[in-house]
């Protein structure tokens, strides 16, 4: 799923996954600057598993699951390379499916069996597909151009692009305010309605303070210090004005020009503009709590609102503090990642976020044939305000930082927590579900960005 422009605001060696929830800002439920406190006790308190064993329990796999898909994955990936150039006519793409990894292929053109003989030979299966990789990925990109051409207001409604390789399908996911227009009939693609939006926590300053036990302490396993601030840790983002402030997750921790760096969700530091009413970026400063030292901050030239990627600068007297490449893990040892990796269809992805600590389930959407040119990953799993900017990873690798959840009411309000998200969303014939920006896009995004400060 290719995230696109919007007004709303959406966030490699050893690293820290990020999740983040966006969605359209206009549809955040945040105070304009200046609004009284909104009360988040009960948001704070929406922990679904506290460890990882528990949460791929949920999703029907183990350890032993999660690492073989993660394995899996990476082999579909390279493959992937290897055929779109081998093989142009005759690839469509690849997934898993259970345990199996399967390669798509158009079937009656000249290199099909060559392709099919390769992939079983690499102990994949096949079906056929109807159309080549690359020609979805062009009509993709197609799709994101006229995108970006449309005025602010109607460019907006356009949420992300789906392309799925087994139908030959590339779809415009637009928002439910009927701000986009239909797309041309020449791009050749489809239209989906679909309620994401940002899920970041939003309150005003001053007396809105977290309270502080809501804050896991982070055991000392023996290599990060007893106040590492890593992966999925609660981050208080307070207005350049200082009169509204957001709660969002960390993510990765890098290194950026010689500068430790958080690699997080643009959209964990918009505010609402007085002059507009429109939700806009504007750098904010980062800390633990509203009473707690800053840590870091946010700046203009390292956001990106379209994308929903920023990196925030740490700090130099904090540096310490950030720099190791794990994911928070609360009452448990800190999880470590290292390296990254691109998302696969049909691959079961984790997140943890500061929210609803951890959750996992499987990859339903791409906005690319080919994993090495996914920007964005739509999984279903839960994530809910205040996990914006947390982990998305796949055993010990980063994959994303959670950018957009369905996790709302009709109103535009967020689920309190992932049970009643789940109870609500089923009456709607619908599941939890959350889109992440890849780690593969942030990079690109941010030349020269370490992912990992270790």
């Amino acid at each position: 799923m290719r995230h696109l422009p919007h007004r709303r605001t959406w966030s490699l060696g050893a690293l820290v996954a990020v999740v983040v929830v966006t969605a359209p800002v206009a549809a955040q439920a945040q105070p304009r600057d200046g609004a009284p406190a909104v009360d988040n006790s009960r948001a704070m308190s929406a922990i679904e598993h506290e460890s990882l064993e528990d949460a791929l329990a949920e999703v029907g796999t183990t350890a032993a699951g999660f690492r073989s898909h993660s394995v899996l994955a990476d082999r579909l990936a390279d493959a992937s390379d290897d055929y779109t150039v081998r093989f142009p006519e005759a690839f469509a793409g690849v997934r898993i499916v259970g345990a199996a990894g399967q390669v798509a292929v158009v079937r009656g053109t000249d290199q099909a069996e060559l392709l099919i003989a390769d992939a079983r030979t690499r102990g994949f299966t096949v079906y056929s597909a109807p159309t080549p990789a690359r020609q979805l990925d062009q009509r993709a990109e197609r799709a994101q151009d006229w995108a970006d051409s449309l005025p602010p207001g109607q460019r907006d409604g356009v949420t992300a692009i789906d392309v799925d390789p087994s139908t030959g399908d590339v779809t415009v996911v637009v928002e439910d305010s009927g701000a986009a227009p239909a797309p041309p009939a020449e791009l050749g693609t489809g239209v989906r309605v679909a309620g994401f939006r940002p899920a970041q926590g939003s309150l005003g300053s001053g007396t809105a303070t977290l309270p502080d036990t809501q804050n896991p302490t982070i055991p000392d396993p023996g290599t990060l210090l007893a106040n590492s601030m890593v992966g999925g840790t609660r981050m208080y983002v307070l207005s350049p004005s200082r009169t509204v402030a957001n709660w969002c997750s960390l993510g990765f921790n890098g290194i950026r020009d010689g500068r430790v760096v958080n690699i997080t969700a643009t959209h964990c530091s918009s505010f609402t503009d007085p002059a507009t009413g429109q939700s806009v970026f504007r750098p904010g400063t980062v800390s633990e709590s509203g009473t707690s030292p800053r840590l870091g901050a946010f700046t203009s030239g390292e956001a990106d609102e379209a994308l929903d990627a920023a990196l925030i600068t740490v700090d130099p007297e904090d540096d310490p503090r950030f720099r190791n490449s794990h994911v928070l893990a609360d009452g448990a040892r800190p999880l470590a990642l290292s390296g990254t990796q691109s998302p696969v269809r049909g691959q079961i992805l984790c997140k943890y976020g500061q929210r609803t600590g951890y959750t996992c389930g499987r990859v339903s959407g791409i906005d690319s044939a080919t994993p090495g040119g996914v920007r964005n990953v739509t999984i279903e799993l839960c994530a809910i305000a205040g996990d914006s900017g947390g982990v998305v990873f796949s055993e010990t690798r980063a994959v994303a930082v959670t950018s957009l959840s369905n996790a709302f009411d009709s109103n535009d309000q967020p689920y309190p927590s992932c049970e009643v998200a789940r109870t609500e969303l089923a009456r709607r014939g619908a599941v939890p579900t959350m889109v992440g920006v890849t780690v593969g896009a942030i990079s690109a995004r941010f030349p020269g960005l370490q992912v990992g400060a270790a």
